[in-house]
């Protein structure tokens, strides 16, 4: 039987949120999907909470534990796994609302089925909630100056799309899911977007970290040294982004000054 989907969640040492995750894609009331669960090598008591849950999907759970170079490894090696249509990456903080496979199904079965579908997500902090929106004209804009315009954790894409234009690029280690929808919209891909929210994202993920100023900049020069052919250009953008990363470094680190006062 065809698969339509490819869940795929790369975990480590996620003791304390890989239930909810793994609990969003068992209560999907869409059905025809296979969920991959690709640890790496946790320590901690990750996989023993999924192997509980191992027998609770009606096909299990694929499931690998081994050490691996990082985020984009791990999703590498679960695309490689993969045998639904359609493959989504679901972060072992974050979950799926119950509905949220039938709307992308809902959605792709309108395409022509080699396009990548990209939702709006809910972004939770420990004090607030955020609906951060998605449209074609953001996408756009954004991707017009050199900058990501998808929500990735809120976007699936078409197996054969991975199968053309390659899996994630191992040299960028927190940016490699902007340099993927980049080269996926070179590749003159169709990107259909859903306004509405697919799943929560929960702060904490490596992008959102504070102290990563010098991978990001160098990220940021990598990716438009590949992309962006105006040397003047690239010089404009790669200062404009060390000046916003710069500021958000700050920010970070008044964050992190603020709750330490709080929690005294």
């Amino acid at each position: 039987m065809t698969i339509d989907f490819s869940i795929i969640t790369v975990a480590y040492n996620s003791e304390k949120t890989i239930e909810r995750t793994i609990k969003s894609v068992l209560n999907q009331s869409f059905e025809n999907y296979e969920y991959i669960i690709i640890d790496g090598n946790s320590n901690d008591k990750t996989n023993a909470i999924i192997i509980q849950y191992k027998e609770k999907f009606k096909g299990g759970i694929i499931h690998v534990s081994e050490p691996d170079k990082g985020i984009y490894d791990a999703m590498n090696k679960g695309i490689a796994l993969a045998k639904g249509k359609v493959i989504g990456l679901l972060n072992s903080d974050d979950y799926y609302y119950h509905n949220t496979l039938d709307m992308v199904y809902d959605a792709f079965q309108k395409t022509d089925q080699k396009s990548v579908l990209t939702g709006e997500l809910i972004f939770k902090s420990e004090t607030t909630e955020q609906l951060l929106r998605t449209s074609k004209a953001r996408f756009l804009q954004k991707t017009k100056h050199y900058k990501n315009g998808v929500r990735h954790p809120a976007t699936f894409v078409p197996k054969v799309i991975y199968d053309d234009v390659g899996l994630f690029n191992l040299n960028y280690k927190i940016a490699s899911d902007a340099e993927l929808m980049y080269r996926i919209y070179k590749a003159e891909y169709e990107f259909v977007f859903i306004n509405k929210p697919l799943l929560v994202m929960c702060d904490g993920g490596a992008s959102n970290t504070k102290g990563l100023y010098k991978q990001l900049v160098h990220e940021n020069r990598l990716f438009l040294k590949t992309y962006c052919p105006n040397i003047f250009l690239r010089f404009f953008y790669i200062t404009s982004a060390k000046l916003r990363l710069a500021t958000k470094e700050v920010m970070a680190n008044l964050v992190s000054i603020y709750r330490k006062i709080e929690n005294q």
